[in-house]
């Protein structure tokens, strides 16, 4: 009777939509799966199941107990009246109370079981019934967790998990939705940082800009007459409309190609108010158009074109070329100096008595500086091997790199005469300092290169010193001094020899 019961449950349940045999997770094999193993609605369905089957099977105990045994006959030989089930209860015999004959023959009776007690209503619903299938049978039962979401971050998914809706780690409340995979798109171009100077394109066209200007410095030199020029501040500094050309056509196409870059030139210095240089951390060009004017005019072939780049005040590359003799040095950070190309350096003379030295002497309008010129020539011409003046400082410095020279030094130049040529000389593998001993200043008007540092150690004890006034970046106009006022008593008293309140002069008529 009961397997009756069981194979009509089967049937409705199998008529009923979403029943078991509609499952969609039928025949993949979730039921072992570790996602069905973590899923805590699954555990709550499992319970219920195993509450199911407790009942049923408590159930069809007391259906076995209830089915009676044969039974002795009662002592008395009355027995009470069944009862009369009342109205809506189904029938059920029960079984005779009182004593029985034992001759009384064993009838068997079969009791139905009295229906339980109405439960009350509860909001909560009741477990569905699970159906007690093989797994062999169904492949799947309402155990089996058949609507995890696929989160590739959570140990429980994997890709053959049913993706219908949403799964709780033990770790976690609830895992958050997984967010569609939008494709990562490549963050634009960062723009170049301010500082960040591609050195390789200034130094290449840096190099053009001065082979240009030392090819219109030749072509302007060519003429056998002497050179018109003008004097700047005092007669022996001069002036030429091809200084002022080159300067102008440098300072034009440097601003073209790089506005932002700061330019200290020597005419638009000399023609300054102040003639104060100012140097800053900004990329900055320093120019000297034609270093050796007065030679220029000569047609004396020393002089030359220097151009340096500083960057955060420190140089960059040098570049000297002069045109009279096609020698074009180059020099750059780190990475050697260079006479048309090829690799230069210093001589690597070491002691005083075998070095030639290049000196310039002053123009003869300061006179102090004249006289320590004069008087370092008179004591180095009796130590040094050879003493020289080429009458161009650039080119002074660039022959100490290349091996020609030992060794130069000079006090009175500017920060366009020696920027570039400084690095060549240090990158050539020589010394360069301040004639005293200290590093050198560029604004200082002051330098020493030497070929190594014990000839410059020597060359330096030899000298006279000499601080040119004013540096570079100070300015050459002197500050009106105020008339300087006397106490009025000072003023009343009058010596014996002092003059008398008449004049001695004849008057006039």
């Amino acid at each position: 009777m009961a397997d009756d019961k069981d194979k009509d449950k089967k049937a409705e349940e199998k008529k009923r939509p979403g029943s078991l045999a509609e499952n969609a997770a039928t025949g993949y094999g979730l039921e072992g799966h570790v996602a069905t193993q973590q899923d805590p609605r699954v555990s709550e369905l499992r319970r219920a199941e195993d509450k199911t089957q407790q009942k049923k099977t408590e159930s069809k105990r007391s259906e076995s107990k209830m089915e009676l045994k044969p039974e002795s006959k009662p002592e008395s030989k009355q027995s009470s009246p069944p009862r009369t089930p009342s109205h809506g209860t189904p029938p059920m015999i029960a079984t005779p109370t009182g004593s029985r004959r034992p001759d009384e023959k064993s009838s068997r009776l079969v009791v139905q079981e009295p229906p339980p007690p109405a439960t009350p209503p509860t909001d909560e619903t009741p477990p569905l019934p699970v159906e007690t299938k093989s797994k062999k049978e169904a492949g799947v039962n309402k155990t089996t967790n058949t609507d995890i979401s696929f989160d590739p971050s959570k140990e429980f998914a994997c890709k053959t998990t049913n993706t219908a809706g949403k799964m709780y780690s033990e770790d976690e409340e609830e895992a958050k939705p997984v967010e569609p995979v939008q494709p990562v798109a490549a963050p634009p171009p960062k723009p170049p940082h301010p500082s960040k100077l591609d050195l390789d394109d200034i130094f290449a066209f840096a190099v053009a800009l001065v082979r240009k200007a030392g090819d219109f410095a030749l072509a302007s030199n060519h003429a056998k007459d002497r050179l018109s020029y003008t004097t700047k501040e005092h007669e022996r500094d001069l002036n030429t409309s091809t200084d002022n050309d080159i300067e102008a056509m440098m300072i034009k196409e440097i601003n073209e190609k790089y506005p932002n870059h700061k330019i200290i030139a020597e005419e638009e210095v000399s023609r300054s108010e102040t003639g104060q240089v100012t140097l800053t951390t900004e990329p900055t060009w320093i120019i000297d158009p034609i270093d050796g004017t007065m030679n220029f005019v000569h047609h004396f072939p020393y002089y030359c074109i220097s151009v340096a780049l500083l960057v955060d005040k420190a140089t960059a590359f040098g570049i000297i070329f002069n045109p009279a003799l096609q020698e074009f040095y180059t020099a750059r950070k780190f990475q050697g100096a260079r006479l048309n190309d090829e690799p230069i350096h210093t001589s690597g003379q070491m002691e005083l008595k075998d070095a030639m030295i290049l000196q310039e002497y002053s123009s003869g309008v300061d006179e102090c500086r004249t006289n320590a010129a004069l008087q370092n020539a008179s004591r180095l011409i009796k130590k040094a091997h050879a003493l020289r003046s080429i009458g161009s400082s650039a080119m002074g410095l660039a022959m100490v790199a290349s091996g020609v020279a030992d060794a130069f030094y000079f006090f009175g130049l500017h920060v366009w005469d020696m920027a570039a040529g400084n690095l060549l000389v240090s990158e050539a593998g020589g010394t360069v300092m301040d004639p005293s001993g200290g590093p050198v200043d560029l604004m200082s008007r002051r330098v020493l290169a030497a070929a190594t540092q014990p000839l410059a150690d020597q060359l330096s004890a030899e000298l006279t010193q000499n601080y040119p006034k004013p540096r570079d970046d100070e300015s050459r106009v002197v500050p009106p001094t105020e008339p300087a006022t006397k106490d009025f008593n000072e003023q009343t008293q009058f010596s014996d020899s002092s003059l008398s309140l008449s004049s001695s002069e004849p008057s006039r008529k």
